[in-house]
């Protein structure tokens, strides 16, 4: 699963597949296929966690979560903070666009979590939103770690809590595990009235392609209080080289 995949023969055979960020261990980019066209399920389908798992045993969600979902907002929302509180996850986000001297403007920031730019507003009915982040210490580690044990079989049913900028809390339930994917067909087939959260790491060092993406789907949203929505970020360049 770690090997690493840099030579120009693997960027042939992902012809459409464009890097953009997203984190790996070391740090490689996300995937941008898919993007507007409804592309074949990748090959990553027999790696995944049946979506029917989750009602097998779900994590309850707080009450506080549990309020009505609102219509959209006609206001565009950027996410702010992920937790994942089963796993230990909590970081700032930002900007997949944002810049950090020394840092490659493609290679995932440390410190925090980032969402792509054209999945970036969670209060948008029938849409993804796109996070992501290096496997490591502190960051999307556990993601990984527990992705390799049947097949990341225990993430499913785990909650998900996403703020904005506009300080709300979205919930949402881990429904699929999705290793080794190669593209953003995960993104596709979001209901109307519905609202999909993915979370994707790398699998190995800088340069390999296929990442762990982890999908999410809206449960419920609520209002939180701004400090709580809105941390502190302190976003890192953490690039080592070739």
């Amino acid at each position: 699963m770690r090997h690493p995949f840099r030579s120009k023969a693997l960027l042939a055979l992902l012809v459409g597949l464009a890097l953009a960020s997203c984190g790996g261990q070391d740090g490689s980019a996300p995937l941008t296929s898919g993007v507007g066209q409804s592309p074949a399920a990748p090959a990553t389908t027999s790696a995944s966690v049946a979506p029917s798992a989750v009602t097998a045993s779900p994590e309850p969600v707080s009450s506080t979560a549990a309020s009505p979902s609102p219509t959209g907002s006609p206001t565009r929302e950027l996410p702010t903070r992920l937790v994942v509180a089963k796993l230990g996850i909590d970081l700032p986000i930002v900007s997949g666009d944002l810049k950090v001297p020394g840092n490659p403007p493609d290679y995932p920031l440390c410190g925090v979590a980032q969402y792509l730019t054209i999945y970036r507003d969670p209060s948008r009915l029938g849409t993804t939103t796109w996070i992501y982040g290096h496997a490591r210490p502190g960051m999307l580690l556990p993601l990984l770690d527990a992705s390799t044990v049947k097949n990341g079989a225990a993430l499913i049913g785990k909650v998900v809590d996403l703020y904005s900028d506009a300080a709300q809390r979205y919930t949402y339930r881990i429904t699929t595990v999705l290793r080794h994917a190669t593209d953003r067909t995960a993104a596709t087939g979001v209901p109307a009235n519905g609202r999909r959260l993915i979370l994707q790491t790398s699998e190995g060092p800088s340069g390999t392609v296929p990442k762990l993406q982890v999908v999410a789907e809206f449960v419920s949203v609520a209002p939180a209080e701004p400090g709580e929505a809105m941390p502190t970020a302190s976003p890192i360049g953490c690039f080592l080289g070739p």
